[in-house]
């Protein structure tokens, strides 16, 4: 770039701050009219500091990319939330402002070298009449190899106008040659209800995986089909679900509580910012025992759901204590393709308690920012959290997050069992096990036969993981080496690597409660999809065997509901 463009890039910098001060200071939005002084004084500093660095530093300057990094360098010191999205991210967002796209209907995850289809494609969309599969490797998008390109990549090529052509080819487990397919784009809807049944004796359960545009409309739609089924008691599960839409997880929590409820309110420094949320409509399911599933990864709009129902004692939390993002973002828009996500206010549930928890923030205690009090840890007592009750008086805790009425632990994975999760071991395996039946088994049992095949499957495919403590010994014996410490140091510690090894042999046999687990669950999805995989869970599911226990027992649900 030449000096007199970057000379009028840096200008044309300057003249849009200071015409968003200008605008800043008329809003009546901001308390200190001194605020826009300071903006221009800053502005201008930056302005200076920006002109001489890209004129006149020793290496020449991608001068976009240098304002990237500024900008990034100012909202990282912010919130983990507040940042500048670009393309495939602010694509993202309006997936849940528009609740629809143009594409094949289909999810897909990196899983090995190639992208690969992670779960059935939506029922009616290009994809599902066509024939792919959960578990189908992409590895050409109109003739172009995917090996090396990114998730996001591979999603944008697939994506495009409905009506427009691409042509897929796969690589099956079981099929010998790849198969192409010529797929007709169609318009999208986001199925955000993954499943929905009556599991047993009259428990229904709704899965939903986040919270978009069509949300409410979904669970509304599968609450009615639960009701002609003479459901007797609700699940919802919010496992996992990372959250979406404000206004998704209001209207949800509306289906079920009285009109006029108080759901969620937020507090900003705008009058735009600080809102109440309260139920508008007669519920649908106003009386029906239900329990809401949660774990460490509910966030943001399902800790609304859960927090709000807990908080007018409407049903029974049941799970681990949820993830605490309780921040606002707002979605400031620049171009059709970027924007600022910036976080403008907090969440609070109906009993005053904040969601966010303040240790999710990661901010440095050098922070320039003034002292935020209500961001500060709830306690009365030293580490005594604050006190809230919910509508019917029973004692609930601030310090973010939702607590569980009935908190169910679970356990750490070992590395063993991680490293299992994280090479797809599970999941390819399943892909390959299913492809060999030609119709599908009445029922899904792992037998030791099934357990050999996977063991043998592991091997073949090179799986390897480090056992807890077998980094920090491969360190003592670095150290060992570089400072001599002597033969009987070294002996001891090939001693110890020895017993290690003879430790990690035994972990498949130490693990196979969690194997069949994982291997059924898989399985029965890559056979009989999302619904085949939640009865699978049935059985060996502690958090959904214990919503249904409770869910079938009238005076266990009352009494923990303080009723």
């Amino acid at each position: 770039m030449s000096k007199k463009k970057q000379s009028v890039l840096v200008v044309a910098l300057v003249l849009v701050a200071i015409t968003f001060g200008g605008w800043l200071a008329n809003s009546s939005e901001v308390a200190n009219p001194d605020i826009y002084l300071s903006l221009k004084k800053n502005i201008t500093l930056f302005q200076r500091v920006y002109q001489e660095i890209i004129l006149r530093y020793v290496d020449e300057i991608d001068p976009d990319a240098f304002v990237k990094a500024g900008i990034e360098g100012m909202t990282s010191r912010l919130d983990p939330y507040t940042g500048y999205i670009e393309k495939e991210a602010n694509r993202s967002l309006q997936f849940l402002t528009k609740g629809k796209y143009g594409g094949v209907g289909m999810t897909i995850s990196k899983r090995g070298d190639y992208p690969t289809v992670e779960e059935p494609p939506f029922d009616g969309t290009p994809a599902a009449k066509a024939g792919i599969r959960e578990g189908d490797q992409i590895i050409e998008v109109d003739g172009k190899s995917t090996l090396k390109m990114s998730l996001s990549e591979v999603a944008e090529r697939l994506r495009g106008k409905p009506g427009t052509v691409v042509e897929v080819t796969i690589r099956r487990a079981g099929e010998p040659k790849p198969l192409k397919f010529r797929l007709v784009r169609d318009v999208i809807v986001i199925h955000d209800v993954s499943y929905s049944g009556i599991l047993q004796d009259g428990i229904g359960y709704i899965r939903l995986t986040r919270f978009s545009k069509y949300s409410a409309d979904q669970v509304r739609e599968a609450v009615e089909n639960l009701k002609a089924q003479n459901m007797k008691g609700l699940i919802l599960d919010l496992r996992s679900n990372p959250g979406g839409l404000l206004d998704a997880a209001v209207a949800i929590v509306d289906l079920f509580v009285p009109k006029g409820e108080l759901i969620v309110y937020t507090k900003g420094r705008t009058r735009q910012s600080n809102r109440k949320y309260y139920s508008t409509n007669d519920p649908i399911l106003p009386d029906t025992p239900l329990a809401i599933l949660v774990n460490g990864a509910s966030a943001s709009a399902s800790e609304i759901v859960a927090g709000a129902i807990q908080d007018l004692d409407r049903g029974l939390i049941i799970g681990q204590q949820t993830y605490g993002k309780g921040l606002v973002q707002t979605l400031i828009p620049f171009s059709s393709n970027t924007g600022l996500r910036l976080t403008t206010a907090k969440y609070y549930i109906p009993s005053g308690r904040l969601i966010q928890n303040i240790a999710r923030l990661n901010r440095d205690e050098r922070l320039f920012l003034k002292k935020d009090e209500e961001l500060s840890p709830d306690s009365t007592n030293g580490n005594h959290k604050k006190v809230f009750h919910t509508k019917g008086g029973r004692i609930v805790y601030g310090g973010g997050g939702i607590k569980p009425d009935i908190e169910i632990e679970q356990p750490a994975f070992t590395n063993f069992e991680r490293a299992l999760l994280r090479q797809s071991m599970f999941f390819n395996f399943a892909v390959n096990y299913a492809a060999q039946f030609k119709e599908k088994p009445a029922k899904i049992e792992i037998t030791p036969e099934v357990l050999e095949q996977f063991r043998h499957y592991l091997e073949e495919n090179n799986f390897s993981f480090q056992l807890e403590g077998e980094q920090e010994v491969e360190k003592l014996e670095e150290i060992a080496q570089e400072r001599h410490f002597g033969p009987r140091i070294e002996t001891n510690l090939e001693e110890l690597r020895a017993s290690l090894e003879q430790r990690k042999a035994t972990e498949f046999d130490r693990h196979k409660d969690f194997i069949k687990r994982y291997l059924k669950r898989e399985i029965a999805a890559k056979l009989f999809g999302t619904e085949g995989a939640v009865k699978a869970d049935l059985e060996d599911d502690p958090v959904l065997k214990t919503a249904i226990r409770v869910l079938e027992n009238p005076s266990e649900y009352a009494t923990k509901l303080g009723k």
